[in-house]
């Protein structure tokens, strides 16, 4: 066998090779799908007001992804919290006395909402449907079919931007 031969071999099998791994050190660049983001990148995710929004975050690169959050205002809202509870909500926890876009940020969008008289005032009722079984068990979901299994509901009261009550299922 000729060298020259072997030569051309390795050539013609690293072109491919090469576009390959360029691909996918692009495509590793964009998330294209949620769970391909990192943790609070999903949360940020989760809490964008539109599909279209969510579609084009995807489709932004990693460096680029504060830029864009500033840009929709949702970085703001973010850094405007206390460290506690930002460290709270990127880990899916809430308490009373929270701010509602950390909860928002820590379970995503409420199922239902609805306003209701607090004590002579009116208050927003946000209703949290939570796989208790299933393959998603723990997650929280717009709909409880979307659990495969069973689910729980969590209703928490928001006065003025605040959380001032958390009802769970018992």
């Amino acid at each position: 066998m000729r060298f020259g031969s072997v030569y051309e071999q390795l050539r013609l099998v690293r072109a491919p090779l090469r576009a390959t791994v360029v691909g996918a050190l692009l495509a590793s660049a964009c998330a294209m799908t949620p769970e391909r983001l990192p943790n609070l990148d999903r949360r940020f995710y989760e809490v964008m007001e539109t599909p279209d929004l969510q579609k084009a975050f995807l489709n932004v690169e990693e460096e680029e992804r504060q830029a864009f959050l500033e840009k929709h205002g949702l970085w703001e809202e973010w850094s405007a919290l206390p460290p506690e509870e930002r460290k709270d909500a990127a880990r899916g926890e809430v308490s009373v006395g929270y701010h509602e876009f950390a909860l928002f940020m820590a379970w995503g969008p409420p199922a239902d909402t609805l306003t209701r008289d607090r004590d002579g005032r009116n208050a927003i009722v946000h209703t949290y449907i939570r796989c208790s079984s299933g393959p998603k068990r723990g997650k929280y979901v717009r709909n409880n079919l979307d659990c495969d299994g069973t689910s729980d509901e969590t209703q928490v009261a928001i006065d003025n931007d605040l959380i001032v009550e958390i009802k769970y299922a018992t």
